[in-house]
């Protein structure tokens, strides 16, 4: 290919890369897992699958140790590397995967090192050098229809034989997934990620689908506070309780004992390791699933929804690790963080010793009362009181928002909302970048 020909391809995959983004902009964005099924490829194909993500550390760790200059004038086109064995001997390693998987390893590891220097130009601290990986564990597939493509619905021949199947560069033989139902039928495919679990190998696929589909009545319901817990992990101010803990199995706990018995590094030892990890993943699946369900059962039709700037790794750091560890506390906790309809109140805030009635402090409660009682006769369960008090909080905001465009602004006679604005104006302000040196106050 000449030159003039070369341009030529070069603007016409611009242009349609821009109509591509254009397209995309106006609709929504879908990721899904989809399980590769492994016993449809021979133990040839397998191998080399698995052999990929062996390659990409051996091409990760030799880009590492490359100097600045070598490193910007690599040459993806590349097929013999020098890395260094568990002993540290330099090894030549040949390198078998399609081209595309160096690329997308080389353009990473760019964008690493791009990062760490604008870091380093940000602070003006010297940072250190990117570290030799043990382990590759996601390649990139940036590109549809060339590094991978998808066989959906009616796509296969006319026998449905290779209906719901991803092919993967460089393997000849298309891959049966699993988990294609989430994938709607007007999606349009994107680029995805091979990834390599305990479990197995994943898809994890980017794909656009058009918006408005839904047609569906949103239910509308009232706004909510939420109070984070021990004892009871998620209370609602309307009395639910959600229960989002999910404790170790005691198959794990055996096989760390028998992990313990072994001698390290022998084949035995490795296999009672996979089948750790293969734990530790069902595990995180669990609670993941449990933190997923528990924040749309919370979110689903509400426009206000209230919680506290809890130090779920001090809860983890104090008295309550193993309860913490155990609890997805942290998953739910950064999802309703994201969300555009939460208010998110100070975190030494006196949410369970404040009265939502009258406004007055108990600075006598302990963690053994679990029935809150003030002294105008209010008496209910500490943790509901709790989640009650932060959503009168954080309605008192709102209103406090609103009233800054409307004149004159409302008048608050509540006794709560006058002890708030007291609280408001004496409670000492962390500085930045600081901790508060308070305790959170909703530990139940």
């Amino acid at each position: 290919m000449d030159e003039s020909a070369r341009i030529v391809k070069n603007n016409a995959i611009k242009e349609h890369g821009k109509e591509t983004r254009i397209r995309h902009a106006s609709m929504r964005p879908l990721c899904v897992d989809l399980k590769l099924d492994l016993k449809c490829l021979n133990r040839s194909e397998q191998e080399k699958l698995w052999h990929y993500f062996t390659q990409c550390r051996w091409l990760c760790n030799h880009l590492i140790s490359l100097p600045e200059s070598d490193f910007k004038s690599f040459d993806t086109k590349t097929r013999t590397i020098t890395s260094l064995d568990k002993d540290g001997n330099p090894v030549e390693r040949q390198l078998t995967m399609p081209a595309k998987f160096i690329q997308s390893v080389y353009s990473s590891l760019k964008r690493d090192m791009a990062s760490l220097a604008a870091k380093r130009r940000k602070t003006g601290k010297k940072n250190g050098k990117l570290k030799f990986r043990s382990g590759y564990n996601a390649i990139e597939l940036n590109q549809y229809r060339d590094t991978h493509w998808i066989c959906h619905g009616d796509e296969g021949d006319r026998n449905g034989k290779y209906r719901n199947t991803v092919h993967i560069s460089g393997i000849n033989r298309p891959i049966r997934v699993f988990g294609m139902e989430q994938v709607p039928d007007n999606a349009e495919f994107a680029n995805a990620k091979l990834i390599k679990r305990p479990s197995g190998i994943y898809l994890m696929l980017t794909c656009y689908v058009p918006k408005g589909g839904d047609n569906a009545i949103q239910e509308h319901k009232p706004p909510v506070g939420l109070d984070f817990g021990i004892k009871t992990t998620i209370t609602t101010s309307e009395g639910e309780k959600y229960d989002i803990t999910v404790r170790e199995p005691g198959r794990l706990k055996g096989l760390q004992k028998k992990l313990a018995r072994q001698m390290k590094g022998s084949r035995g030892w490795h296999d009672t390791r996979h089948l750790i990890r293969r734990e530790y993943e069902r595990l995180a699946n669990r609670r993941r699933a449990k933190a997923n369900q528990a924040y749309h059962d919370i979110t689903k039709g509400r426009k206000l929804i209230v919680i506290q700037d809890e130090s779920i790794a001090g809860w983890h750091k104090g008295l309550f690790g193993r309860q913490v560890q155990n609890s997805a506390l942290g998953t739910l906790k950064g999802k309703l963080m994201s969300n555009p309809n939460v208010l998110v109140v100070d975190r030494i805030f006196p949410s369970t010793k404040m009265c939502p009635s009258c406004g007055a402090i108990n600075e006598g409660i302990t963690l053994s009362d679990r029935v809150f009682a003030c002294g105008c006769g209010y008496a209910e369960d500490r943790d509901v009181k709790a989640a009650k008090t932060l959503l009168l909080a954080g309605e008192h905001e709102m209103s406090c928002i609103r009233a800054e465009h409307t004149d004159p602004p409302e008048e608050r006679t509540s006794g709560f909302h006058t002890s708030y604005e007291i609280w408001k104006q004496s409670a000492r302000r962390p500085g930045k970048g600081k901790s508060p040196e308070a305790p959170s106050s909703s530990v139940s």
